[in-house]
């Protein structure tokens, strides 16, 4: 109604093709997913624009289904154009949602291409067909035939849709993406949750050869269960099957970029205080953002269950802090059921732990730094944290590096019988100990035997049990890894960090911080009954359960133990 007025008519312009708004306007939408309401984008059905068509049935372009509507017209910047739901001023129910749903073969739902100062707020954008278009189980089309009401993208955005805002939103159960493409200049999603999209969760390669410009801040997020369906209608807790990733014809990235440099002045990319699970390649793949003046940072974030590598970074300045990691990326695959999922599954995952089973990947760049601080990460694969030099041929000494008070806890890997090692780079990790780099004050407990603790150049390091709630490994999901009490060998044992004020909850961190990404509760005091050699058994923990974004995790616990066997270094896959 506010884009097409139903006719039978191919034009692309008004009155039967063109958004009936002006920029600046604002649009309340009426209704919500709590009162039973939802709006359609696309086709009525899949045969439904034709000659015979009555004028107010016609809900698209005739004779293209895969057609997406108009471009929201932009703002500017003293009135924003504004796509409301009606209950944009409380919005944090999903059921308060206004949901528009896209069907028949909808390209986008929501196209926002070269928009500038739009604001979308407490939408959620669907399709009703639990299909996908990765050789999955039940498929949304075939030889260019649609099968299923589906829609593929929900958002799509390139580097000249500058200063917009998604708020209060939930894209979710789509065929391709969540979000395609990538953003211009001030860009801001918060409280945003890309869920269950069978292709991938935000795609920011968009095909063009081009990549985002200008700043990006995502907060309060989740990106979990992309690369598989959504099934339709919803009726379990966990509604994601169909699991596919690259190698059964799949995608399946939470978050993923092109390869490609961004121009002057760069891409400041900025995820902070959200979850990233259950995605069937990396976590967040923010590996590849580059160019002058480009940035990556991603802070407060809890990420496990990641088919690949849980996070990555790298750009001309990275980081990653206050973190809570588990490099637990067999999950998917490992047999292991996740309660609340529909049975059976129908996953067909042909690559776990891809990548080497790396649970972080990092890169550095000449001229500047890279932070890793106040992380913790447990894992049970071959290597914790692997940091390689983004240009191999400009390494030298003005590659930077930051590894200060972080936690790692090794497990005994299933199929190699060792402990991983925590860190780990072909160039011996070289950019750790260049003037100006600053490695110090870490704990390490459960490491191959191929590490040495501390390690040579280290400082303030800790070799012990850290005296965490649970010291357990969880198949799927994640334990409690916050300091037992003021005993834990972690609790005022790290050094100041410029500009770290606040650990992953928000609370204050103290001026002898906590190590790890939890900031203690508690005083520290003597800590001898923490004071176990590295390969000590830590006490057995029964499995507990963990609520995460509304899908109930198991956590399941997996024996400890350290192996003196040879080296074995990442393969380059």
């Amino acid at each position: 109604m506010l884009f097409q007025d139903g006719s039978y008519n191919a034009s692309l312009s008004l009155p039967s093709w063109g958004w009936i708004i002006a920029g600046g306007d604002t649009v309340i939408i009426r209704g919500s997913i709590g009162t039973g309401v939802s709006y359609r984008v696309g086709w009525p059905s899949k045969a439904s624009c034709h000659p015979d068509s009555a004028p107010d049935q016609c809900w698209g372009i005739a004779g293209n289904a895969f057609y997406a509507p108009p471009p929201v017209p932009s703002g500017t910047a003293t009135q924003h154009t504004r796509i409301l739901g009606e209950n944009y001023q409380a919005c944090t129910a999903k059921s308060a949602r206004t949901q528009i749903h896209g069907g028949w073969g909808t390209g986008v739902v929501m196209p926002l291409n070269g928009s500038s100062y739009v604001d979308v707020a407490c939408i959620d954008i669907t399709d009703f067909s639990g299909c996908g278009r990765n050789d999955d189980s039940v498929a949304c089309q075939k030889n260019g035939q649609i099968l299923e009401d589906y829609a593929d993208d929900g958002v799509s955005l390139n580097n000249t849709s500058t200063h917009i805002t998604l708020t209060d939103m939930r894209l979710h159960g789509l065929s391709g993406a969540g979000i395609v493409g990538a953003p211009g200049d001030g860009f801001v999603a918060t409280d945003i949750a890309i869920v269950g999209n069978a292709n991938s969760g935000w795609n920011a390669d968009d095909g063009s050869g081009k990549t985002g410009v200008g700043s990006t801040l995502v907060q309060n997020f989740d990106i979990s269960w992309n690369g598989c369906v959504e099934e339709y209608p919803i009726t379990h807790d966990v509604p994601y099957i169909s699991c596919r990733d690259q190698s059964t014809g799949g995608y399946g990235d939470g978050f993923g970029t092109a390869s490609v440099d961004s121009p002057a002045p760069g891409w400041q990319l900025h995820f902070d205080n959200g979850v990233v699970s259950y995605n069937t390649q990396d976590g967040l793949d923010a590996l590849h953002i580059a160019g002058p003046g480009s940035s990556i940072s991603e802070t407060r974030i809890l990420a496990y269950g990641n088919e690949g590598e849980q996070l990555k970074v790298g750009g001309a300045t990275a980081n990653i802090q206050n973190s809570l990691i588990v490099g637990n990326c067999e999950a998917l695959t490992s047999g292991t059921a996740i309660p609340g999922r529909p049975s059976p599954t129908q996953d067909n995952l042909g690559n776990p732990c891809r990548a080497g089973n790396v649970a972080v990947f990092v890169t550095t760049s000449p001229g500047h730094t890279t932070t890793y601080e106040n992380n913790t990460l447990f894992s049970a694969g071959e290597i914790g944290l692997e940091i390689e030099y983004a240009y191999p041929d400009q390494a030298g000494s003005t590659n930077l590096f930051r590894y200060n008070n972080n936690v790692f806890v090794g497990f005994r890997n299933r199929e190699k019988g060792e402990n991983p090692t925590p860190l780990f780079s072909t160039a011996d990790l070289k950019m750790l100990t260049n003037p100006g780099s600053s490695w110090s004050h870490n704990l390490y407990y459960g490491y191959r035997s191929n590490w040495s603790c501390p390690a040579h150049g280290e400082k303030g390091a800790l070799c012990t049990k850290p005296g965490l709630v649970d010291e357990t490994y969880h198949v799927i999901g994640y334990g409690n890894m916050a300091p037992a009490s003021g005993r834990s060998a972690a609790v005022g044992a790290g050094i100041p960090v410029e500009g770290l004020t606040t650990d992953y909850s928000g609370k204050p961190r103290s001026a002898t911080p906590t190590l790890g990404a939890i900031e203690s509760e508690f005083p520290a005091g003597p800590r001898s009954e923490n004071q176990i050699p590295s390969d000590g058994h830590p006490p057995s923990h029964a499995g507990s359960t963990v609520r995460v974004a509304g899908a109930v995790a198991v956590a399941v616990t997996v024996g400890w133990g350290v192996f003196r066997l040879r080296q074995v270094r990442r393969s380059n896959s």
